[in-house]
């Protein structure tokens, strides 16, 4: 999996932006009127975003990670659908959505 910069992540926010779209419709309908069709859908979609090489965290919210590095240690830069076109947060891989942090922080020490 690739490990990426701010500016590379988000320079792939818009290839990925209409994946979590199809996503959240597809889960709805999932939701509505479970279907193995519908769930092969599903599981396609996240692969595919997973090759791009973001990770699905929440399809509800359209939440996704970046793999990412700083200062030699392994963190997740974390974005969910309608915050825009930047990155804004982060994590550490054992946290997730609940451990956000401001990415101000990695540029402020």
């Amino acid at each position: 999996m690739p490990r990426f910069a701010r500016d590379e992540a988000e320079a792939l926010l818009p290839k990925v932006i209409p994946y979590l779209e199809d996503l959240q419709r597809r889960k709805q309908a999932f939701d509505r009127r479970p279907t193995e069709p519908l769930a092969q859908e599903i599981r396609a979609l996240v692969r595919q975003v997973a090759e791009m090489g973001a990770l699905v965290k929440g399809i509800d919210d359209g939440l996704i990670d970046f793999p990412s590095e700083w200062n030699g240690r392994a963190i997740h830069l974390c974005w969910k659908l309608g915050e825009g076109d930047r990155i804004s947060w982060w994590h550490e891989l054992d946290t997730g959505f609940a451990g956000r942090r401001p990415i101000r922080e990695l540029y402020d020490n």
